[in-house]
């Protein structure tokens, strides 16, 4: 079994800053959070890279970035990190498609892209999940708009299966 190196790594990181220990949110999804460990460090792989290669509970044949990376209905894909408050740090997936051309209704509404945004977390105390999923609307006059998602696995099973979402 792989060490738990996460916590060290996450205290020079956060450059020595006093980290707090942040239980996962109550009411996350279950089987979707689990202790993160790596054999390179976290200062140099990025956390993006950590997060790629981590698997999720559920979803263990198959990487994260080897999932969200080959979903093919995606037409742009990113991802972004950023660090919150008590040394939490979140991985973001942002995946969109323009507007289908048979998709009329989407057209007439003038949505020129539809997409999700995936949020990964990673607490201090090593433990990792995602938290939120939320859809987005890109709209032709450059507006955009989003809605939450409430059933992750859901999402996460399409994802992993190459199956396209309704958006």
């Amino acid at each position: 079994m792989r060490k738990l190196v996460v916590t060290a790594l996450l205290v020079a990181v956060m450059s020595g800053a006093a980290l707090a220990a942040v239980a996962p949110p109550q009411g996350a999804p279950s089987g979707v959070h689990r202790p993160l460990t790596t054999a390179a460090p976290l200062a140099t792989r990025g956390l993006v890279d950590v997060i790629k290669g981590a698997t999720l509970d559920g979803y263990r044949s198959m990487k994260v970035g080897e999932a969200f990376d080959r979903y093919s209905h995606f037409k742009m894909k990113d991802w972004r990190e950023a660090r919150g408050a008590a040394g939490t740090i979140y991985v973001d997936f942002y995946g969109s498609a323009p507007t289908g051309l048979l998709d009329v209704k989407g057209r007439m509404a003038g949505i020129s892209s539809k997409g999700l945004v995936v949020k990964f977390v990673i607490y201090p105390n090593g433990e990792y999940g995602v938290v939120m999923v939320t859809k987005t609307v890109v709209m032709k006059d450059g507006k955009s708009g989003a809605s939450p998602v409430s059933d992750i696995k859901s999402v996460l099973d399409a994802i992993y299966a190459n199956k396209k979402l309704d958006l």
